[in-house]
């Protein structure tokens, strides 16, 4: 893996030759401003590409770690998804720069079932024009 515009551009080597670009979506927002934006993929819909990826692999062959594997993917859009979730009610999404997390519950830790979506099948949740999950 090579790195290209750090955070958004990436350089895959292909098995038997040959590369492939990953492009994340770069955009400004109230936490940095880009003199140059593009379109591109979230990190959600990779983790979602990985899942699906991981979960056929356990198919083909079953294996613990395989199944492992899927689940901690599971969560890490889980937890991708809680983060653009809190900061929707919370109104810091892409307009202010101030996210103080100190001081910020932890529903999915103290209080889950004020969460309204979990990691089990996240995946296949339908997704908005803002690429997160519909509520």
């Amino acid at each position: 893996m090579k790195v290209i515009d750090e955070g958004h551009i990436y350089q895959l080597k292909e098995l038997g030759g040959g590369d492939q670009t990953l492009t994340f979506m770069k955009r400004s927002g109230g936490a940095v401003s880009y003199a140059q934006e593009w379109p591109g993929v979230q990190t959600q819909e990779v983790l979602r590409a990985l899942i699906d990826r991981t979960k056929y692999l356990d198919q083909v062959l079953p294996c613990t770690e395989t199944k492992d594997a899927a689940w901690h993917l599971q969560m890490a859009l889980y937890l991708y998804e809680l983060r653009a979730f809190r900061r929707k009610q919370e109104n810091v999404n892409r307009e202010s720069p101030e996210h103080d997390d100190s001081h910020r519950g932890r529903p999915w830790r103290n209080n889950p079932h004020e969460v309204p979506f979990n990691e089990i099948n996240i995946e296949l949740l339908p997704t908005g024009e803002d690429g997160h999950i519909v509520l």
